[in-house]
């Protein structure tokens, strides 16, 4: 099948006489609109047997007008028939709209427009979900950061996408079905290989027929931009993958410029990958053309306005809350982070409430930075963003690490730490999305969901928790339906993974093969209240402990001042030789004049024990994201100046991975084995765990890749990577990794 593919991209169709060929019947004008063309012509440009991609995210961006129209055509020709659909993230509005359209069966004969689906969610798409669970149509789920480098692989002719992500997974033909959802999808779509003594998956691109995207504007030359829309998804990605593959692009707009008028930085899709133009009249808009189905307009989501975030309303106080509450109490000033649809949007509601939300860079998948992010099924824009990027840009940065934490919903969770959130039952499939992307990839993941389901009711008063009426569904299980996590993938990746209800933390670590219990509600008692609605018994932590208190109150819980504020003996270091002092005030915060005498009695101790003996320092500090309130400015720029005319023969101000860059130059030759292994030994139990070895290596600021980790894992005469590294098996690990560095990178690192 992959033969035939590139056989297929060997003989593109000739754009010369396309459209004729196709049936398009083009509109002249003053204006000289050769591209564009009726909602009718459009439609019927699609052929029986095409395989059909669109933008669009969740409920946001889809070209709802073409897909009408071409499910309209189908009902009243038979035609076009055995499509394919190739989606992300829907598009749809959880019932009839969006790619639901082209799950039409025809009245007279039964007869289905589709045939196949490959898709990376499927719950905005209910009715091609349908068409899969009944086994009537061929069906693949998978994870959505590899449909968008399927079809960049598709773009470039190349023959698919390579990556880490969906190891252990359902999605991995070792552990699971390959992504294959009934008895009539037999052809296999990924491969685990091998590459440079790595085993990965490998995803095969789809060439594309048809490629439906939207935007805002667009002139007679096919040239279309994004004002207007909430999300720019994959629309010039898509559309060049339908020109790679000799096929056909259609963009929906709401309003037609004049050719040359449009500003070449406005343009996002070029007309040179664009065949036609369909312009929606604005008396269709809010029905065909919506940010959103939910959200007909919302200025905020398309950045031309910001909007105060402070009239917007905390939480009331639930489960919800409860839960919401405790995670955020592990994000930390300057962390990269993704939330997931559910559950998970209340973390930004805590953070505005707990004014921290400045501190942190919250993203989504579909490819937005910064911001407050709507929730439930306009999920995916923010209000106040700082960036728009397309969303196979952003599932790189993900991939690549790019995040510090994230936090995800989970539906089903087993005794060794696998999620299911994919596949609920028989009858419901919800596909990954970007589930695998995110949690794959991440440092520390952070999941959130109620601890049963089904009927569940609690009561939060005066710092405490009751369960009023229990779930009727136990959600921690002895395995789950589907594994769209693998709790034992994330120990052999040496992630930082915590599941938080509303009555108990757990987490999963490399020391225990179940779940350990780390933390529980007060009012909360385990033998009656956890356990019996377990299917499992969890580890009991030694050091179990009482949640926080502050989480089952209503109000702010000073996360700014506590969690986000200052802590300054941690944050200083000294290297005798070179003779240098290291300030690290990342994400901190001077709120007071007593911060300010804080910091200047550190100071003036630190400084004066190393300058005594050797004179003048070279001090280096770093300012990422830290920040000082107006009312202490001139107290602390007085502060600064004092230190530099005293103690500094030098100083340097870095911001983020610049200053540790700095501060690891020449540090591992000055640290001895044993000081490095203590340094990464942080339980102190004498073995350097995966999860020890990848966060040592962010305090260096070196993000180390899957492959790096599990060759530092990885014991001669061992098959697989180990759990643990010994002192001596840790040195020697360490030992080739860094030459390794030094010989890609030229440095001492």
């Amino acid at each position: 099948m992959l033969r035939a593919a590139v056989s297929r991209r060997s003989l593109p169709r000739h754009r010369v006489g396309l459209a004729s060929r196709r049936g398009m019947t083009f509109a002249k004008g003053i204006l000289g609109r050769h591209k564009v063309v009726s909602l009718e012509d459009a439609a019927g440009i699609v052929q029986d047997g095409d395989v059909i991609t669109s933008s669009g995210f969740v409920s946001q961006g889809c070209p709802e007008a073409l897909f009408e129209a071409l499910g309209e055509r189908f009902l009243a020709t038979k035609s076009p028939k055995n499509l394919t659909l190739f989606f992300g993230g829907g598009p749809g509005d959880y019932d009839c709209r969006g790619l639901n359209h082209l799950a039409k069966e025809h009245p007279e004969d039964g007869s289905l427009m589709i045939r196949k689906a490959i898709g990376g969610h499927f719950g905005q798409v209910p009715m091609v979900a349908k068409h899969v669970l009944d086994n009537r149509i061929q069906g693949y789920s998978i994870p959505m950061g590899a449909i968008s480098r399927m079809a960049r692989a598709s773009a470039s002719n190349s023959p698919g996408h390579i990556t880490h992500i969906g190891m252990g997974t359902y999605v991995d033909p070792k552990t699971g079905n390959g992504g294959k959802l009934n008895d009539l999808t037999t052809e296999d779509l990924v491969e685990r290989i091998t590459v440079g003594g790595d085993e990965l998956l490998f995803f095969k691109a789809v060439p594309v027929d048809v490629a439906f995207i939207r935007g805002t504007t667009a002139d007679s030359s096919g040239n279309v931009t994004m004002e207007h829309e909430s999300v720019l998804s994959d629309a010039r990605l898509l559309a060049t993958a339908a020109k790679a593959s000799g096929g056909v692009v259609v963009a929906q707009v709401k309003r037609l410029a004049e050719t040359g008028s449009l500003n070449a930085r406005d343009v996002h899709v070029p007309g040179a990958l664009v065949d036609c133009v369909v312009v929606v009249p604005p008396s269709d808009h809010a029905t065909q053309h919506g940010m959103s189905y939910f959200t007909t307009y919302d200025p905020s989501w398309s950045h031309e306005v910001r909007v105060p975030l402070e009239d917007i309303p905390s939480l009331p106080v639930s489960e919800r809350s409860v839960i919401a509450r405790r995670a955020a109490m592990e994000l930390s000033p300057g962390d990269s982070v993704n939330l997931g649809i559910g559950m998970p949007d209340g973390v930004a509601s805590v953070a505005n409430e707990e004014k921290v939300l400045d501190r942190i860079f919250l993203s989504t998948e579909c490819g937005i930075h910064g911001g407050m992010g709507a929730a439930g099924h306009d999920f995916g824009p923010a209000a106040n963003a700082d960036a728009v990027v397309e969303m196979n840009h952003m599932f790189d940065y993900y991939n690549g690490g790019g995040l510090d934490i994230c936090f995800l919903g989970a539906a089903q969770i087993s005794k060794s730490g696998d999620v299911n959130v994919s596949r609920l039952s028989d009858d419901r499939l919800t596909g990954p999305g970007g589930f695998m992307d995110i949690t794959q990839a991440t440092n520390k993941v952070v999941y959130m969901g109620a601890f049963t389901a089904g009927g569940l009711r609690v009561k939060v008063d005066d710092g405490k928790l009751s369960i009023a009426k229990e779930g009727r569904i136990k959600k921690f299980v002895d395995e789950v339906r589907e594994v769209t996590f693998s709790g034992d993938q994330a120990m052999k990746e040496g992630q930082n993974v915590i599941y938080i209800t509303e009555r108990a933390v757990f987490k999963r670590s490399f020391e225990h093969p179940v779940l350990e219990l780390v933390e529980v509600a007060p009012g909360i008692d385990v033998e009656e209240h956890i356990l019996p609605h377990m299917e499992f018994a969890p580890v009991i932590s030694k050091n179990l402990k009482t949640m926080d208190p502050r989480i089952f109150t209503s109000g702010p819980m000073n996360l700014l001042s506590n969690e986000f504020g200052v802590n300054f003996e941690d944050r200083v270091s000294y290297d005798s030789e070179p003779h240098v002092i290291y300030f690290d005030w990342s994400g901190m915060t001077l709120s007071s004049q007593e911060d300010v005498d804080d910091l200047r009695s550190l100071y003036e101790t630190k400084l004066q024990a190393v300058t005594s003996s050797k004179g003048p320092v070279d001090a280096v500090i770093n300012l990422d994201n830290f920040d000082c309130r107006d009312t202490v400015v001139d107290a602390f720029a007085e502060l600064a100046n004092d230190m530099e005319r005293k103690y500094y023969k030098s100083v340097s101000r870095y911001g983020g991975h610049a200053f540790f860059r700095q501060r690891l130059a020449g540090h591992l030759k000055l640290q001895s084995a044993d000081e490095l292994f203590t340094r990464f030994d942080a339980d102190k139990n004498g073995l350097v765990s995966a999860a020890e070895v990848r966060s040592g290596l962010l305090q260096m600021a070196i993000n180390v890749s899957p492959g790096g980790l599990r060759r530092i894992m990885s014991v001669p005469g061992v098959e697989d990577p180990v759990d643990a590294l010994t002192k001596e098996q840790f040195v020697k690990a360490m030992g080739g990794y860094f030459e390794h560095r030094h010989e890609y990178e030229g440095n001492s690192t």
